[in-house]
């Protein structure tokens, strides 16, 4: 045994020896030829080693080497691909006799990357393969695998060994990726890296810094975590994850970003947070969030639950200087359906607020459905619009006879048509519903609106509300696959109050009453232009216990009685304004125009009958506007017009929408009553002649006369 004992003493001692001799003997820097020519040969480019090369082989084989350099073709913007101050390695001896690799921690000092693309797509690495096989590395090869066929059957295969990693150290390196071709460079300026032992089923601490540039971005970021490695890389997980970023470029700041996760993996919940600061195109923000994600192993299906975001923004460009923004919801996405769904939303924005669901399937065309709900959204008020009280238009008061104000001049509508090609790229079906909504003033409730786009055709399929005491119905499409873009609507609105409507959505009150109005329209081009002059359809209004302000009939009844009578009406200081009990028409719009044959309306004592047009484009009136008088009227006015029974009024209404105007028709009126026209006439005689005295008789004088009433009465 002491024999054994001695035997085996004396291995290892020259074992030790032959060690020794070799380290003090070999040089490894002489291998530095050796070394660079078997790259040269490998990949075609050289490989410069201008520091030492240093190992040692107890307790482990050790290599470091110092200032490598692998070199770029000619041509590129730097003269080294690869470089390093310094790099570290070693292996320990000991486990190898137990099939152990045991790799310690590889060190890397200012090591740097670069890669270029040129103009012309040629890269640096490009080529790296060296030169091409030859005809008898190929031969080899073929003749390889009948040597393995030749081995005894027996051969038994080679015991897996097992290889553990001491840790990765990377300390000030750096990296640059340009692309000429594509105008991009991104930079790395500085990376430190450092892994704890890698190991698998063991967590491994990690952390890291870097700082760099994306084109005229710049970043710097920092982070820790715990991995464990699984022996099937996609089981491997990471806890205690902290990230911190932040960025800038000419239009954006990013602060401070924040990530912090308890748990990441495939098949486990992992809690997720989340904080932002910074700001934007001239818009401060500042985001925090949370959720709750899970991945299942197969990676099909991805879930977050319970998600939350609260942001503050504020800028000069948003609709208010500062505004909260809030979002909760569940969000999960099948990868094999290709389809993200979005449930128990809840989004606000300051004290708008919307719930509901959506989905969308990725395609060429992604597929988006929703449904959503909000209890109130007041437009005027969010946007700061909301005006104070409109007061009463002046054109409710006054006399009649007033002359049409001037109207403003008017800019030329535009011809441009608005650009829809964005609508054939969308698939989008859903429908909104609206308890409140408020708009330019304009009071709506109860919104429900069904609609869909689909390549370039919408389609309104429903759309029902509420407005100032009556009900909205319509239906209505677009077709923007053609160009100018095709539209039809249907519409109908009953028993709306009137007057609070327009002084609501236009400041005008010369119309009150309950209002019931049926649209059927349709048209081609949506340009200001084409939307007045190529609809073409029918609008029937029907409107019921009311007045049409502006106008006062009985008024004008006087006026005309006092001139058949040939005296000056007396005046009344009186509201203008025409009550009755039933209005009705039918425009019929095309070319410009809408036009009507049938007004209709009944009021105390009178009925009126009108006809005529009115210019779409330079918003002009034309209307004649026949008041017959049916019955004695001793209320409106507080004046007895009995005398006046079945005589009609011509009444010609002219001007504009912004400030129409009336006369009486008095010729008209006139001619189309014969008794009066006789009794106007002889009255018109009798103040001749007590005019003109005896020389009423002279022929010439009544030849002057009779003409001159011939172009009055005629």
């Amino acid at each position: 045994m002491k024999k054994l004992l001695y035997i085996l003493l004396g291995l290892v001692l020259l074992v030790v020896i032959a060690i020794g001799v070799i380290v003090a003997v070999i040089n490894p820097n002489d291998f530095k030829p050796l070394i660079a020519d078997e790259v040269k040969k490998a990949t075609g480019r050289e490989l410069v080693i201008d520091g030492d090369i240093s190992w040692r082989f107890w307790p482990s084989l050790g290599l470091s080497v110092e200032k490598l350099a692998f070199k770029n073709p000619q041509g590129f913007a730097e003269p080294d691909m690869l470089k390093l101050d310094k790099a570290e390695m070693s292996v320990a001896v000991t486990p190898l006799l137990s099939d152990q690799l045991d790799i310690g921690v590889v060190s890397l000092y200012g090591a740097h990357v670069f890669i270029q693309t040129l103009p012309n797509g040629v890269s640096n690495l490009d080529g790296l393969s060296g030169e091409p096989t030859t005809t008898e590395d190929t031969a080899n090869n073929q003749t390889a695998p009948a040597q393995a066929e030749s081995a005894p059957a027996d051969t038994k295969p080679a015991k897996a060994w097992t290889i553990t990693i001491g840790g990765l150290d990377i300390v000030d390196a750096s990296a640059t990726v340009r692309d000429d071709k594509a105008h991009t460079q991104s930079e790395i300026s500085s990376l430190n890296l450092n892994i704890g032992k890698l190991e698998t089923g063991v967590w491994v601490p990690i952390d890291f810094d870097v700082t760099g540039k994306q084109n005229a971005l710049t970043f710097n970021a920092k982070g820790s975590a715990e991995a464990m490695i699984d022996k099937e890389i996609m089981k491997s997980q990471l806890r205690k994850l902290a990230l911190t970023a932040s960025a800038s470029d000419a239009q954006m700041k990013l602060e401070s970003a924040t990530i912090n996760a308890d748990q990441l993996g495939l098949g486990v919940p992992m809690a997720l947070s989340f904080e932002a600061k910074g700001n934007a195109n001239e818009m401060a923000f500042d985001a925090k969030g949370k959720t709750s994600l899970r991945v299942d192993e197969a990676i099909s299906l991805i879930s977050a639950t319970d998600m939350e975001l609260n942001t503050q923004v504020s800028g000069k460009g948003l609709p208010r200087p500062e505004m909260k923004i809030g979002f909760n919801g569940d969000i999960e996405f099948d990868n094999k359906a290709k389809k993200a769904a979005l449930t128990n939303m809840k989004a606000s924005v300051d004290e708008l607020n919307v719930d509901g669901e959506a989905s969308v399937v990725l395609a060429d065309i992604p597929k988006v459905r929703f449904d959503v709900h909000s209890p109130k959204i007041d437009v005027d008020a969010f946007l700061g619009t909301k005006s104070a009280p409109a007061e009463k238009p002046a054109s409710s008061g006054g006399s009649a006879g007033d002359k049409p104000a001037a109207p403003a001049k008017k800019q030329p509508l535009s011809e441009v048509e608005p650009d829809l090609s964005a609508l054939k790229g969308l698939d989008i079906a859903g429908v909104i519903t609206i308890d409140d909504f408020i708009a330019s003033n304009v009071q709506v409730t109860d919104v429900m609106a069904n609609f869909a786009v689909n390549r370039g055709k919408v389609a309104i399929n429903q759309f029902d509300a509420k407005l100032y005491g009556g009900t909205i119905n319509a239906k209505g499409s677009l077709d923007a696959t053609v160009s100018p873009a095709r539209y039809q609507a249907t519409k109908g609105i009953k028993n709306v109050e009137v007057q609070p409507l327009l002084m609501a959505a236009a400041n005008q009150d010369m119309l009150s009453g309950k209002g019931s109005i049926d649209v059927n329209v349709s048209g081609v081009g949506l340009s200001e232009k084409r939307l007045r002059s190529g609809i073409t359809g029918t609008v029937a209004i029907n409107f019921a216990d009311g007045s049409i302000n502006g106008i006062n009939i009985p008024e004008m009844i006087r006026e005309a009685k006092a001139t058949l009578k040939g005296q000056r009406a007396e005046y009344v200081e009186e509201t203008r304004k025409t009550d009755f009990s039933g209005m009705s028409a039918t425009f019929n719009l095309g070319k410009g125009i809408a036009s009507t044959r049938n007004l209709k309306m009944e009021a105390p004592a009178l009925r009126v009958h009108s006809e005529g047009q009115t210019n779409l484009l330079n918003e002009t009136l034309d209307f004649n506007v026949f008041v017959s008088v049916v019955g004695t009227s001793k209320g409106q006015g507080g004046k007895d017009i009995d005398e006046l029974k079945d005589l009609t009024i011509p009444v010609k209404i002219n001007g504009t929408w912004q400030a129409p105007g009336y006369e009486l028709d008095v010729k008209a009126l006139l001619s189309s009553n014969k008794v009066l026209e006789e009794k106007a006439r002889k009255e018109a005689e009798r103040g001749l002649k007590k005019l003109l005295g005896d020389k009423a008789e002279d022929d010439k004088v009544k030849q002057v006369t009779d003409k001159l009433l011939k172009g009055l009465f005629n």
